[in-house]
């Protein structure tokens, strides 16, 4: 990973200027930024789930039934050779509490240090999207000052940060921002060896989706919240939340865009961040590991 995170020139190839239309996205294009930046190609994929919520799946998905569900909150690891790259960051318990709107839902201080050690020795560390259960572990924390130099965030996710914050403990400052590393992209960016970003606007302004591609040719696309659950991709249809706001034109070009790699592309794993169904099957499958190095 010598060479992994040079985030310049090559990016550039990939900045394709796009007219006001529908969104998508080329997977041929993506495979092959992937290979823009030499370096020997990621090992494995981990994911570590640190607390939940507890959701109607009607929520997740339009028309879904109004049967229990879980909302895993989780962080997943790239692991190289020589380091790793941390997707997402995790919340602490005043944050997560945030998200119980005063109902007490299950955290797990044990993993949560555990994804506090991962993203203190990471290499680097990127956001899926700007909401805290995904960046408030780079910013409401006590080591945010250590962990701004290593982390990058998009300009959208920035703008959002300083603008309109889904809550104040995630809300930066303009000095603050100054810490991070602020990229800007319009289509896909490489940003190492065998993995790409995404520009994939729609759950939020900064919303982006993770391709990874192992050295074994496994691969995988970190879709954060596009879809809270993958009966969101497999079914084409969007959440029905009335606490969020979303750009549902977009969204549904998005989850288009993943139906038909999922009905297509069977070396590809598709992974939504909350799906705590979809966790357990490829933890237990092998396709992810379940722990943090």
């Amino acid at each position: 990973m010598k060479n992994a995170f040079y985030l310049f020139t090559l990016a550039l190839l990939f900045i394709t200027p796009q007219k006001e239309q529908v969104w998508t996205a080329d997977i041929d294009q993506i495979r092959q930024a992937a290979r823009m930046i030499p370096g020997r190609a990621p090992l494995r994929v981990n994911v570590l789930k640190f607390a939940e919520s507890r959701r109607a799946k009607k929520f997740s998905v339009k028309g879904a039934p109004d049967e229990p569900s879980v909302q895993a909150r989780t962080v997943f690891q790239v692991v190289y050779a020589d380091g790793y790259v941390m997707v997402d960051s995790g919340m602490d318990q005043q944050v997560h509490n945030f998200f119980g709107r005063g109902v007490v839902e299950p955290y797990d201080p044990d993993s949560a240090k555990q994804v506090e050690r991962a993203v203190r020795g990471a290499r680097a560390i990127i956001m899926t999207h700007e909401h805290g259960d995904h960046v408030a572990g780079v910013i409401h924390t006590p080591l945010a000052n250590e962990l701004a130099s290593k982390t990058v965030l998009t300009s959208d996710q920035v703008q959002t940060l300083l603008k309109n914050p889904q809550m104040p403990e995630i809300r930066l400052t303009p000095e603050m921002a100054g810490r991070y590393n602020v990229v800007d992209y319009e289509r896909y960016l490489p940003f190492g060896p065998g993995v790409v970003l995404i520009k994939a606007p729609g759950h939020t302004p900064g919303s982006q989706m993770i391709y990874v591609v192992l050295g074994s040719g496994r691969e995988y696309l970190l879709i954060g919240d596009t879809a809270w659950h993958m009966d969101g991709v497999r079914n084409v249809k969007g959440k029905d939340a009335p606490w969020i706001q979303e750009d549902e034109n977009t969204l549904i070009a998005q989850l288009s865009w993943l139906n038909g790699l999922y009905k297509t592309e069977k070396n590809l794993f598709i992974i939504a961040s909350h799906d705590d169904e979809q966790r357990l099957d490829l933890i237990k499958r092998g396709i992810l590991g379940n722990k943090l190095e």
